[in-house]
């Protein structure tokens, strides 16, 4: 649902505005939280002002000054490519290759977290300009046992995850899990409930040895242009195939 009051929700909206109005938020923002909370305006409140604390807490309006290890760009490899057939901004995250375990072991746990946040930001950004929600891709293709069973590469996809739920609500229409192969069962059973019900819904988790169907689902979403170089070959040559 894009970013606009529908009229059932016109009046609960405004009651919303105002009993927050000293926050001085963009209107997007907050419907967003009220949606999170299913127009629930005492715990949309309550929602948007602990986020709007958080925020102070870490100096969120000042992520652009904040520095990162220079491995970081290429050891996690999570960044913002195209936009979908709506306009929407699209985040990959190539989970399954990433160095995470490595970046933890080195105790670069505050680094790697922040580094999240700030990809929320970015997307969060994105969203008050575009106005409709995202598309985030999640390649966990090549994710081992080891990875999948490393417990600070667990507590800190669940502590980034819970941080996103609770302060970017609704930032998202859907969230594709691809190439997810058994081993993510693991990462699944230990993640989930940060989800609430409004966001599991916007979840599809495809198996690696189902690409067909996920080169479907986004090629009907995301124009060519908009998919990075490194997936487009295995793409066109479904397509072929599929021709064929």
């Amino acid at each position: 649902m894009d970013l606009k009051v529908q009229p059932d929700e016109l009046f609960v909206f405004q009651k919303f505005k105002d009993v927050v109005c000293d926050l001085d938020e963009d209107d997007s923002v907050l419907l967003r939280f009220l949606r999170a909370r299913d127009c629930d305006v005492d715990n949309a409140e309550k929602m948007l002002r602990n986020a709007v604390e958080w925020r102070k807490h870490i100096g969120m309006d000042n992520f652009l000054e904040w520095e990162f290890p220079s491995n970081f760009p290429s050891d996690l490899n999570w960044r913002y490519f195209g936009t979908t057939n709506d306009g929407a901004g699209i985040c990959w995250m190539i989970a399954g290759r990433s160095n995470l375990k490595a970046i933890l072991e080195r105790g670069e746990y505050d680094y790697a977290l922040r580094w999240a946040y700030v990809m929320m930001e970015t997307g969060h950004n994105m969203l008050l300009e575009g106005r409709v929600p995202g598309l985030a891709v999640i390649d966990m293709e090549d994710l081992t046992y080891t990875q999948a069973t490393h417990i600070r590469s667990l507590r800190i996809l669940y502590d980034g995850l819970q941080q996103f739920e609770k302060s970017y609500p609704e930032m998202v229409k859907k969230m594709m899990v691809i190439n997810a192969p058994w081993v993510f069962t693991f990462v699944w059973n230990f993640v989930k409930g940060v989800f609430s019900q409004r966001t599991r819904d916007k979840i599809t988790i495809y198996n690696s040895s189902n690409k067909a169907q996920w080169f479907s689902d986004i090629s009907s979403m995301v124009p060519r242009e908009s998919i990075p170089p490194e997936y487009q070959l295995d793409i066109y040559t479904n397509d072929n195939n599929n021709c064929n």
